[in-house]
């Protein structure tokens, strides 16, 4: 039906509200609660509401929205100075799990290519979903909530740098390579430069705009037009979201204006992302062996990053519980496996059954991951440290 969206965003708001109220009373995370209700609504159970264009552009929204806040949250002198540190963590966090990932994917099929997807496919965080768990905690600008969003960001251009590998690998080119890797330097290049000079400009808005009413009008408009732009030049859209975030975060009165950008987000925007995530898992009929193999994926999909991560954050000079907390925060899945997996379909690497695979792996890791995370920071109180390691 020509108006079938509209039902859908409404029951998906609503059914997010309910089923993070009762995830937040069994004191689990929210954004449990909407990967939840993506599942019950979705073909999985009662087939209510499909995947659509409109839900999957509000979906994008969302998730460059999440990212844009996630920037406005981070100090760039934090960012900057543990920059180096944030290269090692990810890179750790990407070795391992694309080793780990091809090695156990032999118990389900012996075929290089194949195994080297799915060591691929799981090297990619989606740092989206952990930042939501974080904001939630209050953990975001944590030791912890920085590190995971410095080595998100190296480990989101690794991500795009295998999806390259997976579109190419019927005719891979060194010159591909080098294109991409040219095109994310353009793109970081003119981001800085952009960037900087924006600064000057909100902060000249700031002293006119005393009220912040435009603010939030320009600061969305901006976080989009990056977003645009970083796609353009084959970067993800969520980084040139993140780095306006960084951007508009560090004037004066952008704690203000993230207020107002926050409200929205979290109402509409928000639930919609992660109610799509749980759309997007269908009935399936496997057979035991291929449920024993997911799970033991899973487990591995899991296992590679808190290993990997967590190795690079301990030789970074975390604490052992700090490794821990940026290896299981590191361990999230999503949008970028999701896109690897259905390029990989579309070029015919991978069949519907291994494609099946990866999108329950991808939401059993989605769901389990913050649960972990959540109980990761129980104790004594992460907030507030100013020290690095």
């Amino acid at each position: 039906m020509e108006y079938k969206y509209l039902l859908d965003i409404g029951l998906i708001i609503l059914a997010v509200k309910i089923f993070t109220m009762l995830t937040q009373k069994i004191k689990m995370p929210k954004v449990l609660g909407g990967l939840i209700a993506g599942i019950v609504l979705g073909p999985a159970m009662l087939n209510i509401v499909q995947n659509s264009t409109i839900l999957e552009a509000l979906s994008k929204f969302g998730i460059i929205l999440i990212m844009f806040l996630a920037g406005m949250e981070t100090s760039i002198k934090k960012f900057i100075s543990n920059s180096n540190k944030y290269i090692v963590i990810a890179s750790i966090g990407v070795i391992i799990p694309l080793l780990l990932g091809a090695i156990f994917s032999l118990i389900y099929i012996q075929d290089l290519k194949t195994n080297l997807f799915f060591g691929a496919v799981i090297t990619a965080t989606s740092v989206s979903i952990t930042v939501e768990t974080l904001i939630e905690m209050k953990k975001i600008k944590s030791n912890v909530g920085l590190a995971i969003l410095g080595a998100g960001v190296v480990d989101d251009i690794m991500g795009i740098l295998f999806l390259t590998i997976i579109i190419n690998s019927g005719n891979l080119h060194i010159t591909t390579f080098a294109l991409v890797i040219l095109k994310i330097i353009i793109f970081f290049g003119i981001a800085i430069i952009v960037g900087l000079l924006l600064f000057k400009v909100f902060e000249r808005i700031e002293k006119k705009d005393t009220k912040t009413e435009q603010m939030p009008t320009y600061s969305i408009a901006f976080a989009l037009i990056l977003a645009y732009f970083a796609e353009r030049l084959g970067v993800s859209g969520i980084i040139g979201a993140y780095i306006a975030g960084l951007v508009i975060g560090n004037t004066e009165k952008g704690r203000k204006v993230k207020g107002k950008i926050d409200l929205v987000v979290h109402m509409i925007f928000s639930p919609i992302f992660f109610a799509s995530v749980g759309l997007n898992l269908e009935k399936i009929n496997f057979n035991v062996s291929v449920w024993i193999f997911i799970l033991i994926f899973t487990a591995v999909t899991i296992i590679s990053k808190i290993i990997g991560n967590g190795l690079g954050a301990k030789i970074c000079g975390y604490t052992d519980k700090k490794a821990l907390q940026i290896g299981i925060g590191m361990a999230t899945r999503g949008e970028v496996a999701l896109i690897m997996a259905d390029e990989a379909k579309k070029i015919g690497l991978i069949n519907e059954e291994i494609f099946s695979i990866v999108i329950l792996t991808v939401l059993l890791v989605t769901l389990i991951t913050p649960i972990l995370l959540h109980y990761s920071f129980k104790g004594k109180n992460d907030v507030g440290e100013s020290k690095e390691a």
